[in-house]
């Protein structure tokens, strides 16, 4: 980490908004102990500023889209797999090969770090309060998120560039309609800590109140959506 990086984390660790933007999100929390999956880092800093212990393997580490959906779609038959590292060609950190799936175990420095949070955590999981996000990103279709509704969870919800009205559990975000995919939603405001997901999605509510359904609608925050698409039509 070099000495920019310092300076932000000790500016956001000390900031008296990040810690009151924290501390409403987790006095709001009352669902403790959610398992939530998702393909990139948008699980530790969930987890991190809602103080929760890990619960999923998936935390720390990243997977494309399509790999991270068969996984999800047959996640008992993954679980049930060995972790084989192997040296990618362009990442140092390590990648391990799950069966037919690539997992990029980017926060990592060891594969034996690697591999221990990915088993021990993968004990954690609470089947009956399983959370999934993903995002229409790496070639990830149409077909492939309908195929997604046929998953055991208490929550689902795929954040989209194109809409999808016919599918309950697709948040479309408008501004990156142009691009065919989501961006970076992970950007974070050292203002008061808060990612640019947070504007279109109240996690907590749904970590609270989700109920197997996958309607998402009670968890959108439209305002800032209706905004993100009357900015889209003035362009």
């Amino acid at each position: 980490m070099n000495t920019k990086q310092l300076i932000k984390r000790f500016l956001s660790e000390n900031n008296p908004l990040v810690i009151q933007r924290r501390t409403n999100m987790r006095n709001k929390l009352t669902n403790k102990t959610p398992t939530f999956f998702c393909p990139n880092c948008i699980g530790g800093l969930l987890f991190h500023d809602l103080g929760l212990q890990f619960r999923s393997p998936t935390v720390n580490l990243m997977m494309y889209q399509t790999d991270f959906l068969k996984f999800v779609l047959h996640m008992d038959d993954y679980l049930s797999r060995e972790l084989y590292f192997f040296e990618h060609p362009e990442y140092k950190f390590p990648c391990a090969h799950l069966g037919d799936i690539t997992v990029h175990f980017t926060h990592y420095q060891s594969e034996k770090a690697a591999a221990h949070a990915w088993y021990e955590r993968s004990k954690r999981i609470d089947i009956n309060n399983m959370f999934v996000f993903l995002e229409e990103r790496d070639g990830l279709t149409k077909e492939n998120i309908v195929q997604l509704g046929n998953i055991h969870a208490r929550g689902l919800v795929v954040f989209t560039a194109h809409a999808y009205p016919d599918i309950p559990y697709v948040l479309q975000i408008p501004k990156y309609e142009g691009d065919g995919e989501i961006g970076n939603i992970l950007r974070k405001s050292y203002l008061d800590g808060h990612y640019e997901y947070e504007k279109y999605f109240d996690f907590v509510k749904w970590f609270n109140e989700a109920d197997g359904n996958f309607d998402i609608r009670p968890f959108l925050k439209r305002d800032n959506l209706c905004q993100s698409r009357s900015a889209r039509t003035v362009r």
